[in-house]
């Protein structure tokens, strides 16, 4: 039960509304018990001041306390309220009808305070008493006022009455009300959960559902939805990888296979295992690129840039000892390769032997499909606070509608053709990732029949 979020959601809700509105009936019980009291000490004050004003003028007439007491009492009359007349001491010296044979003994404190505030209030035998002096100037008595206690408390009861079904019943409304608020707008994470658990690595494609995207719960489903979107390409691209090495590791095994069956069904001379032995050196070295490519690349991931061995070195060099290594690469072919060192030495931190086979890949892939006597060149600028580096070719170039995929893993433009020169599809994947590992950036601009360009920028000084 108290594992579903909306049961928790609803006795959070109930216990701070329990807590804020028994906190505001008490405060709220406390407050009118003082207004009543306050608005019952002004009435029974005003009373006293009533009965003072037409005692002194009564006084002022009869010129007898005893007197103007009988007249006062008599002419005014308060049902609900008990009108005595004391004398200096407060001795009562005349007491309304209703007070009979229960004469109000007032505290001698209460007296003083009356003398020094001209008015005092007290409680005697569960009656709220006001005290008046009859006249501010003489020291002629007190006008007494007296109300029971139990017309406050009447009250008072009943408003405590009214909150200790009140607060209960409204508390069990706004709870029922919180359950239905917390269950609607929980429904849709209910939802989103069922949609999510359908969701699997062959049905990827699937989205939840976005009703509003404005709000907290449509900007979840959106999320969610960008992290399917990138799961699926993920699963893809690992699924084409797989794929795309599986092809790849075939040939070369089954050439392996039958190569090997071959050279043993029967007895050779020496020249056919020897050249049984080249074919299977070949296809074991094509076997070892495409292992070490993919090792390579089984790397490429968020973890791998911030494990690079970055260390200072200086490019020129590298680029140097690469150009050297191409130049014996086209030899075979009549290549002319051609290094221009157009700036001063660029030093730049990274790591040394990912960038030499960066640069070779780009450099044995410019050999590969450069016709005989054709040229490479090559040329490290410095530009806009980048090393920039271009290898240029005069090779069989690249479709323009395919050249934006020439960087995907086991992609080849000539498929037969790549195949025979022994390309493993995986060269300029590889170039591209090492670039990035590098924060830097490849571009490729190619005609067909013409030649390409490569130009790769790295950033010096990081």
């Amino acid at each position: 039960m108290f594992d579903s979020v909306r049961t928790r959601l609803t006795l959070w809700y109930t216990g701070v509304l329990a807590f804020s509105l028994i906190t505001f009936a008490v405060l709220l019980y406390y407050i009118t018990a003082n207004i009543f009291r306050e608005r019952l000490d002004e009435s029974l004050r005003s009373t006293g001041q009533t009965v003072a004003s037409a005692y002194l003028e009564e006084f002022d007439e009869q010129k007898s306390a005893s007197k103007a007491s009988q007249v006062v009492l008599a002419e005014l009359v308060f049902p609900d309220r008990f009108v005595e007349i004391t004398d200096n001491s407060g001795t009562a010296t005349g007491w309304s009808r209703n007070i009979e044979g229960q004469l109000i003994t007032i505290p001698a404190q209460t007296l003083n305070n009356a003398r020094r505030d001209g008015r005092s209030f007290g409680v005697v035998n569960n009656l709220r008493v006001a005290v008046v002096p009859l006249a501010s100037t003489q020291d002629l008595g007190f006008a007494v006022v007296a109300e029971p206690l139990a017309v406050i408390e009447g009250s008072l009861t009943r408003l405590r009455r009214n909150l200790y079904a009140g607060v209960p019943l409204v508390l069990l409304l706004t709870s029922a009300g919180g359950y239905f608020l917390a269950r609607k707008s929980l429904f849709r994470i209910a939802s989103m959960n069922q949609q999510t658990r359908v969701i699997t690595a062959q049905n990827l494609s699937s989205r939840l559902n976005v009703t509003n995207p404005r709000d907290e719960l449509g900007g979840l489903a959106l999320t969610i939805n960008d992290l399917l979107t990138r799961l699926e390409e993920s699963f893809r691209q690992q699924q084409r990888f797989i794929a795309d090495a599986s092809h790849e590791l075939r040939t070369p095994l089954a050439v392996l296979r039958s190569e090997t069956e071959v050279a043993l069904g029967k007895k050779r001379s020496t020249d056919e295992y020897e050249e049984s032995l080249l074919l299977i050196k070949d296809e074991a070295e094509r076997l070892s690129r495409i292992v070490e490519d993919l090792s390579i690349l089984a790397n490429q991931s968020s973890e791998m840039p911030p494990v690079l061995l970055k260390e200072p070195l200086v490019l020129n060099e590298v680029v140097s000892d690469c150009v050297r290594a191409a130049r014996l690469l086209g030899s075979r072919k009549a290549l002319r390769v051609d290094l221009e060192n157009a700036s001063n030495e660029l030093t730049l931190k990274g790591d040394e032997e990912l960038l030499r086979r960066m640069l070779l890949n780009l450099l044995d892939n410019a050999v590969k499909y450069t016709p005989a006597g054709g040229s490479i060149f090559v040329l490290l600028t410095r530009q806009n606070g980048n090393a920039r580096l271009v290898v240029r070719d005069t090779g069989i170039g690249i479709p323009f509608a395919e050249q934006s995929q020439v960087f995907d893993r086991f992609y080849r433009v000539d498929k037969a053709r790549s195949r025979s020169l022994g390309g493993t599809g995986l060269g300029l994947s590889i170039v591209s990732w090492i670039v990035e590992a590098h924060e830097g950036k490849v571009t490729l601009e190619s005609t067909p029949e013409k030649g390409s360009q490569f130009t790769v920028e790295l950033p010096l000084g990081n």
